[in-house]
């Protein structure tokens, strides 16, 4: 529970108040001081500034107390447990009582001008949502700065930047593009936001999604919001010590919980659409917002736990454990594809994917069977590296009638005479054609192979005929959700 208010407000009549500011903190006493003074020292004054304290161990909190505990314009609430930053922001809209509420974190700063031109731009275009497209960003790694330090701008929006206020477009479609495509950025502390609009659109963060609560906060904003306007004006200075937690190390812990985070996202985006039914009348719409959950986490999180050889460091049966109780036995297939996804390349670019076109498989065989590939071209070179990619199975070997005169690209692929003294449950047929795979499972035969050990799937290799024909369908029957077709974007 979020302890009472601490100061009095002697002197302020309630819903007086022009702006909210709610700082949500944990453990960064060496910087709040800093932050909360940026906002004291605005041009603007109508404001109040909510302070929550998500149980921080470091002094954090009685640095607060003893530095603005008696501020007039200063609440500090406290969470008992520690929980996370989208129930700390929560804890600070239940406590708001300005027309329009602001987010800012705890280790960075407002430039003196902000909440002006926010609130002039909020006032004179009537809106719901204010957004700047970027913010100010220290040069180096600076511990601590000030507002007349020099910055570096970064900007976040892939839109021209407007020259004045510009409104976003009425048209639903176009503005779920917008978001889904990154053109916005999702962010929440470089926004100013109607409180009643908020309120009356039941617009919360999600309590249990770290990282990630901001996109889907900023989505439901997107669609809701009568009056979103965008404004050239940059005035947040986004900073990121050396001691911050987006330089400490990631490793296979943190990475599960990314997917779990992943995965969390996707259940309240999948929630919220299900109860519109533009996304009903649009089937697309919904795959382009799905789409956009795996591209929300590689920036800052998940790329950041590969090491330079494509591994990450740690156990990753944890990583393992949250797709199987997510996705059950797809839960290989779905692994394979995050990984792909997400690990850069030489150039360190993601892989946006895979770079293949051919999809192993997984519904067909059973976890830890003894498989054989039959055929070395490239279905069978994309299904060879996919199953050794992981332990779902004991993958036996490949083989192929020209194996020793095809380029196999270091496959160790064997003659077929030499299924007659492997020991497997499975041979599977790697060609595409009905015809050839036929001709393949005639000669299995006669070689003595039982013909319920020959497996085949033509029809559904092809990634997209795997998406549209077996993995959607899979998990809308288990109601399950999963990112969408656009993994195989390059």
């Amino acid at each position: 529970m979020a302890r009472g208010r601490e100061v009095g407000r002697e002197g302020m009549q309630e819903n007086g108040i022009a702006i909210s500011v709610i700082i949500p903190m944990y453990n960064t006493s060496a910087y709040v001081r800093e932050c909360v003074d940026s906002v004291l020292a605005q041009t603007f004054r109508d404001f109040e500034i909510i302070i929550v304290d998500d149980c921080s161990t470091d002094g954090s909190l009685a640095l607060c107390r003893e530095l603005y505990g008696n501020l007039p314009q200063v609440t500090i609430l406290h969470h008992e447990r520690n929980r996370t930053v989208g129930a700390a922001r929560n804890t600070g809209m239940g406590a708001a009582r300005g027309k329009y509420i602001a987010f800012l974190d705890s280790d960075d700063l407002y430039m003196p001008e902000a909440l002006e031109r926010l609130y002039r731009a909020a006032e004179e275009h009537r809106a719901d949502v204010v957004h700047s497209p970027g913010c100010y960003l220290p040069n180096g790694s600076v511990e601590h700065i000030g507002t007349g330090d020099e910055f570096r701008t970064l900007i976040y929006d892939r839109l021209p930047m407007p020259k004045g206020a510009e409104r976003l477009p009425d048209s639903l479609e176009e503005r779920i593009w917008l978001w889904a495509e990154r053109r916005l950025c999702t962010a929440v502390w470089d926004k100013l936001f109607r409180r009643e609009f908020l309120f009356s659109h039941h617009i919360r963060f999600e309590e249990d999604i770290v990282p990630g609560q901001d996109g889907i906060f900023l989505f439901r904003c997107v669609l809701e919001a009568e009056n979103f306007i965008r404004i050239p004006d940059i005035f947040y200075i986004y900073r990121r010590p050396p001691t911050s937690v987006t330089h400490s190390r990631r490793e296979a812990p943190f990475l599960a919980r990314v997917v779990e985070s992943m995965l969390r996202k996707l259940r309240s985006l999948d929630s919220y659409m299900d109860g519109r039914s533009c996304f009903l009348e649009h089937p697309e719409w919904r795959e382009k917002v799905r789409n956009f959950v795996i591209l929300d986490t590689d920036p800052f999180f998940a790329q950041e736990c590969y090491l330079g050889d494509g591994s990450v460091a740690g156990d990753l049966s944890l990583v393992h454990q949250v797709f199987r109780d997510w996705f059950g036995r797809d839960a290989w297939f779905v692994e394979y594809f995050f990984h792909a996804y997400h690990r850069a390349n030489g150039k360190n670019a993601p892989e946006r994917g895979v770079q293949m076109n051919y999809v192993f498989p997984w519904q067909l065989i059973p976890e830890g069977s003894r498989l054989v590939i039959y055929g070395a071209g490239e279905v069978g070179k994309c299904f060879y590296e996919q199953a050794a990619r992981f332990g779902y199975l004991d993958l036996v070997g490949i083989v192929d009638r020209n194996a020793g005169g095809i380029h196999t690209l270091g496959i160790p692929v064997r003659p077929v005479s030499d299924l007659l003294g492997m020991e497997y449950d499975y041979v599977l047929i790697s060609v595409i054609n009905g015809e050839a795979a036929g001709e393949i499972r005639r000669d299995l035969v006669a070689m003595g192979i039982p013909d319920e050990r020959i497996l085949w799937d033509g029809r559904n290799y092809s990634i997209d005929d795997y998406y549209r024909n077996v993995h959607f369908p899979i998990l809308r029957s288990g109601q399950r959700i999963l990112y969408g077709a656009g993994l195989n974007a390059r």
